[in-house]
């Protein structure tokens, strides 16, 4: 048998795009060794028989590693809010508070959809090329409601994952202030 080398991803720093959407959409019902072989079949960039020519060893080896990167999605990853992909300078929306309703509602439509099936439209949205910066300070290009979803496909699920951890953040943080207001405003009237 022909030994090959692989690589093995053990954070969200070596996990694209592309292959995080394919993880996304395998069957977690089926038997746990078809769902393995799969899984390190699209992580490790190797074919199902390569995974399946592996000794029971190196297979266990390897899915440790990978099991691994559950472990870091709990991690709080930190917003990028200007990154470089594909040799173009982007920037994460640097006002949300300031999306125009063309924006708003295609984030929603594509969260409906299922979130990692359309993070690339997502990023679309929320990382655009900067056309203007000054210091800390960034202008991005402005919202055309269209785009190459693809583009993101080699991107990091670090940048990704750092992205959601401040939406859900800001989210909880914004529930939280709605529910303290509204207990304030029924405490005035009463």
């Amino acid at each position: 048998m022909e030994k090959i080398k692989i690589f093995v991803p053990t954070t969200l720093a070596d996990v694209s795009v592309a292959q995080y959407r394919k993880i996304a959409k395998l069957d977690t019902t089926e038997k746990h060794e078809k769902w393995l072989i799969d899984a390190i079949s699209i992580f490790c960039n190797i074919t199902k028989e390569q995974v399946k020519a592996m000794s029971l060893k190196d297979m266990n080896l390897i899915a440790n590693k990978i099991a691994q990167l559950k472990d870091a999605e709990k991690h709080n990853e930190r917003l990028k809010p200007k990154i470089t992909h594909e040799k173009i300078e982007y920037g994460f929306h640097p006002n949300l508070s300031k999306l125009t309703v063309g924006e708003f509602a295609d984030i929603e439509t594509y969260c409906v959809n299922g979130l990692f099936e359309n993070i690339g439209q997502i990023l679309t949205i929320l990382y655009r090329p900067i056309t203007f910066e000054s210091g800390d300070f960034y202008q991005i290009e402005d919202y055309k409601g269209q785009g190459d979803p693809k583009k993101w496909d080699t991107l990091k699920m670090d940048v990704v994952m750092g992205a959601l951890n401040f939406f859900l953040s800001i989210g909880e943080t914004l529930t939280k202030d709605l529910a303290n207001y509204s207990i304030q405003e029924a405490e005035a009237i009463y």
